[in-house]
Formats: structure tokens, C-alpha cells, sequence
């Protein structure tokens, strides 16, 4: 099958805050955003990180695509197994285990998606920038730079993950809650 690769085929995959996935915490108060930065691409758990969804104004269930306060790429079983077929190592990928205790008490098993690589994919001659700096406004991406990714993720994108269209539409058939899409190169969630 020809993949048609044209920037207009890539989406953000991010968190549907519109669903009714609650924000879960990491139980170690130590654990923040960057636990991951500059390890090394061996880096392991010795045990799997524990999350907890609390009472309160950001509690709800759990979801494939869970939310953390850590921003960490925080997926169920069901949606790394979709992932899993189009990464490739060429950003060097690593799964790290999670547990998410939902309001229940029930436990589940999930996946922290880290790529170590982290290319940068902007295209400077189109992007805007805060004058004066390096901080994009309006980002566009080069697709040469891109290259053959069905999903990337880059120190400009932030905890974002860009997937092609071919990720989105197996995501959507199989049902996989808590987040949704949208074309990078527009202005985001219009409703």
C-alpha cells in the first residue's frame, strides 16, 4: 500500500479533555515532566510508576490515552499495541510500565511512550516566532525532515505526538478513549 505523505496526512494526538478521563498523579510526589530527560536510551524502571486518580475538580476514569500531570504519552494496552506497529527505531522509542489506580481502586497496566531522539522538525522559513527568539508561535514542519515517521515527537513539540493519518484512523476504529485530533498546521480544537 502507497502511503500518501503529504503534511496535510499528519494529526496531533492529544488528550480529549472534553471526555470523562480523569487526570491521574503520580503516587512518588518526586516524579515530574522530565524524569526522562537526558537519560540514556537503556534507561529502565526498576518498577512500574504509579499513578492515582483523585477526587476533586480533575477526577473522572481511565482512559487509553490517560491523562497525567506529568504530560507523560501515558497509553493503554489496546493503543500502544496500535502504536507498536508503525513506531520505528529510528527515534529510539522506549516503553516504560505505568499502573493508574482509577476513584475505584482498580488498578490497570499502562505504557509511557518516550522517544529518546528528539529531531527538530520545524520548518524556520514558515514558522512564526516570538521576536527576538527561538520560540515558535506557529509552527510548520518540514517533511523532508520528517521523512518515512507515521509519528514523531520533537523538543519544539513539547509532550505533543504527531501521527499520521493511517495511526488516526485504526485509533478511531478501535475505539480508544480519552484523546482526539487534529491537523497540525491549524489553529487547534475549534469546538
Amino acid at each position: 500500500m502507497k502511503i500518501e505523505r503529504t503534511i496535510e496526512k499528519y494529526y496531533y494526538l492529544t488528550g480529549d479533555e472534553k471526555s470523562k478521563v480523569g487526570n491521574a498523579d503520580p503516587v512518588d510526589s518526586n516524579i515530574h515532566w522530565d524524569l526522562f530527560e537526558n537519560k540514556s536510551k537503556d534507561f529502565k524502571l526498576t518498577e512500574p510508576l504509579k499513578f492515582k486518580i483523585n477526587p476533586g475538580r480533575f477526577a473522572g476514569q481511565t482512559g487509553d490515552f490517560q491523562f497525567n500531570s506529568c504530560g507523560f504519552l501515558l497509553f493503554s494496552d489496546k493503543l500502544r499495541a496500535i502504536i507498536e506497529k508503525y513506531i520505528t527505531e529510528i527515534d529510539s522509542p522506549n516503553w516504560f510500565p505505568a499502573q493508574v489506580t482509577d476513584l475505584n481502586e482498580v488498578t490497570t497496566n499502562y505504557s509511557i511512550l518516550y522517544l529518546f531522539d528528539k529531531p527538530d522538525f520545524l520548518d524556520y522559513q514558515n514558522s512564526t516566532f516570538v521576536q527576538g527568539t527561538d520560540h515558535p508561535i506557529k509552527k510548520r514542519f518540514d517533511l523532508g525532515k520528517i521523512g518515512d515517521r507515521l509519528l514523531f515527537n520533537s523538543t519544539k513539540l513539547g509532550v505533543s505526538l504527531c501521527v499520521h493519518d493511517i495511526i488516526r484512523k485504526e485509533i478511531k476504529k478501535e475505539g480508544c478513549t480519552g484523546l482526539y485530533f487534529y491537523k497540525i498546521h491549524t489553529a487547534g480544537r475549534l469546538s
